[in-house]
């Protein structure tokens, strides 16, 4: 996960407060360390918000800080803190867990706190959690854990965007009466506060949920609490205990993301409202719990794997009575990757206790499907986020739906209202948004010239045929090369580059390596809009060159006070983090651009060729040293300036070198010929398909 984010003030506090924690991670049982976080916030927070904390929470508040930038452990007067802010009337936590144990020490607990000093140091640094935003903070440090914590919370995460999705397709209301009965660390309930508050409603909405994990209802209840959401009720619970107890019916709204495909047994002889789920898979179980605990205008948004709406058996009569009993609202289907630990895609399920209470009379005969699939963005190796555009064109179709389900036109592509009729006439009552929407149909403005295609692909066939013979001979030549080199010596990058490796020419000219500017240098108002000075990150290097398609600029002013990471061409750009051993040599085309944070710059000297050097770190070899001797996550591995000096490089003689690095740039050559075949072989089959050679209706 890239960490420095320099967006916000929020960011800035939750990167030192990680590089105070993260030291200390590895090893430990981090749903401990998360709880402790969340409470060191929480008492920030209540003593920054309270005129008149007392003296003695206050004394001791002030010593564990002063103990903390000493070095010295806090952990005695953050417990003493803690207790005392408890007994506050205005404490907005009902403490269901032992409260002493949150700070506990070496002798109370194994393992300790040992971070906790360095944390509540950095908390006191400008800006303070509390100036940055203490809600903003906390939820940025509690992705944080998620994404990088090899240790999980018991239940998945749900990201921010998609419990916003939640929150906005039920448009929760002061005095509602809000339910998450697979709550996790209490983000659903979080996102639907926080849409009350956006409202301008201060509100009085209740706030209750249940954690399948028995670790995580005091992770809730702090996380709930440094929202603001005062005196929420969190229990533990486990899926049979739930399912036993249908509820009273009195939640307004029912918001969860509970555990996919879970077996749970015994629950064949349950009162099911819908038919008795398989002990396979507990989702209709889930679906027909939240449903139940719904009062009569009560309406709930359900998070499902994508299964759940084709499943047979068992699973698809319950569909049926579902739809038959008019539970259905609207299922959409969002795209995959959403979660940080499981790729499944999912739908989002939208009931209603009673449908009549929520759209028009006579018009409670259809269900909305949207297909949300294609939409968000993915950088690589992080999960696909919704935007909140994305969040707002899902959920304003579906309130322009519950409107008139009659009148709200069809969007083609992306969502149809299908009548009850339509649905059962499929077998097994399949509710997947894709099988009803219709995909958008794009027809070219004008029929394309196939013939003139089909020429330029015998052209392209012709140029591959001719790398091909191409490389035969420089393939010929490097092996030629390779047998007639002794063994090559394997010497450290920091040496070629001081000029101190002794080689076939003697001393050679020495050369440059260094790191990309800090985050300082370049913050993130400093980029602008195209026509600047464009600047390489990591996301920036591909196989083998450049990717604009999403890179940022500097100003040329800005640019020209950092003349000494100017890239020219012969340089080579290397990836610092993330997947390791990505370069791309600068060629004219980039002369003048800017070395970015997360990259590394080598100006070769004069005994490394730069291609060769390039096509040698893609290797194995380099590739294995670089991830054995890399710091950080396994998702987000790291290598320093000092270490990367350390590098060893095979060096054979330049003209080995150079044969290498022509055989590498003629299957680069060769590659780029092949894609664009294929590429075009692909045009000219839609074009085919799309009324060239079939009778268009």
């Amino acid at each position: 996960m890239e960490t420095t984010d320099a967006r916000s003030p929020a960011a800035t506090v939750v990167d030192r407060l990680w590089r105070a924690y993260a030291p200390f991670q590895r090893g430990r049982g981090t749903d401990r360390d998360l709880a402790a976080m969340l409470a060191v916030l929480l008492l920030a927070g209540f003593l920054d918000s309270l005129d008149d904390p007392g003296d003695e929470l206050v004394k001791r508040w002030s010593r564990a800080t002063a103990e903390a930038q000493a070095g010295y452990s806090p952990l005695r007067d953050l417990r003493e803190a803690l207790l005392l802010a408890t007994r506050h009337e205005r404490f907005p936590v009902r403490a269901p867990w032992d409260v002493e144990s949150v700070f506990a020490d070496d002798r109370e607990a194994p393992g300790g706190l040992p971070w906790a000093a360095g944390f509540l140091a950095a908390l006191q640094q400008p800006p303070t959690a509390t100036e940055a935003g203490l809600e903003e903070v906390s939820v940025l440090l509690l992705e944080r854990y998620v994404a990088e914590s090899t240790g999980q919370t018991g239940e998945y995460h749900t990201p921010r965007t998609l419990t916003r999705l939640l929150a906005e397709s039920l448009s929760p209301q002061p005095g509602d009466r809000v339910l998450d009965p697979a709550c996790g660390t209490g983000g659903v309930l979080v996102a639907a506060a926080q849409y009350i508050a956006e409202q301008g409603h201060a509100g009085d909405a209740s706030f209750e949920g249940y954690a399948m994990d028995h670790r995580n209802p005091h992770l809730a209840m702090l996380n709930l609490a440094v929202h603001g959401i005062d005196r929420a009720l969190v229990r533990a619970s486990d899926p049979g205990s739930l399912f036993r107890s249908p509820g009273d019916g009195m939640a307004d709204l029912v918001m969860s993301n509970p555990p996919f495909n879970q077996r749970v047994q015994g629950l064949d002889h349950l009162g099911w409202p819908f038919g008795s789920p398989p002990e396979s898979s507990a989702n209709f179980a889930w679906l027909q719990l939240a449903w139940t605990r719904l009062s009569d205008k009560g309406k709930a948004a359900v998070i499902m794997p994508s299964g759940a709406a084709f499943a047979r058996g068992r699973e698809a009569e319950i569909r049926r009575r579902m739809l038959v009993a008019g539970t259905l609202l609207a299922v959409v289907a969002l795209p995959a990757g959403l979660f940080a630990h499981t790729t499944v895609p999912v739908h989002l399920w939208l009931l209603a206790r009673d449908k009549s209470h929520h759209v028009p009379v006579g018009e409670a005969d259809s269900v909305l499907f949207i297909d949300a699939s294609q939409l968000g963005t993915q950088a690589p190796r992080q999960a696909r986020v919704l935007g909140p555009a994305d969040g707002e064109r899902i959920s304003s179709r579906f309130h322009a739906w519950l409107r008139s389900p009659r009148t709200t036109a069809d969007e083609p592509g992306f969502s149809r209202s299908v009548p009850y009729a339509e649905i059962l006439e499929n077998d097994g009552c399949p509710l997947d948004p894709r099988l009803y929407v219709a995909p958008s149909r794009e027809h070219p403005p004008v029929a394309l010239d196939t013939h003139r295609l089909l020429d330029e692909l015998m052209g392209l066939a012709e140029s591959a045929a001719g790398a091909t013979a191409r490389l035969h001979g420089s393939f010929d030549r490097s092996e030629r090369v390779a047998r007639n080199e002794a063994a090559a010596p394997r010497v450290p990058l920091r040496r070629l580059v001081e000029g101190t490796a002794k080689g076939s020419l003697g001393a050679p000219a020495p050369g440059l390596l260094l790191a990309g500017p800090s985050g300082s240098l370049i913050r993130a108002d400093d980029y602008v809009e195209a026509d600047g000075v464009p600047v390489v990150m990591p996301r920036d290097l591909t196989g083998n060159g450049f990717s604009t398609a999403s890179i940022r600029y500097v100003s040329e002013r800005h640019a020209s006070q950092l003349a000494r990471f100017r890239l020219r061409a012969g340089d080579v750009v290397l990836a610092r983090r993330g997947e390791l051993g990505r370069a791309a040599v600068v060629r004219d085309e980039q002369h003048g651009w800017l070395c970015g944070t997360g990259c590394f710059m080598l100006r070769p000297p004069g005994t490394l060729d730069a291609d060769y050097f390039a096509a040698y770190l893609r290797g194995p070899e380099a590739r294995t040293w670089l991830e054995n001797h890399s710091t950080g996550s396994m998702k987000m591995q790291t290598i320093s300036l000092g270490v990367l000096g350390e590098l060893p490089v095979v060096l054979p003689d330049l003209a080995t070198q150079r044969a290498i690095a022509d055989t590498i740039t003629q299957l680069d050559e060769y590659e780029r010929l092949l894609r664009g075949q294929l590429d075009l072989t692909r045009r000219i089959r839609h074009g085919a398909l799309d009324g060239g050679i079939i009778p268009s209706p």
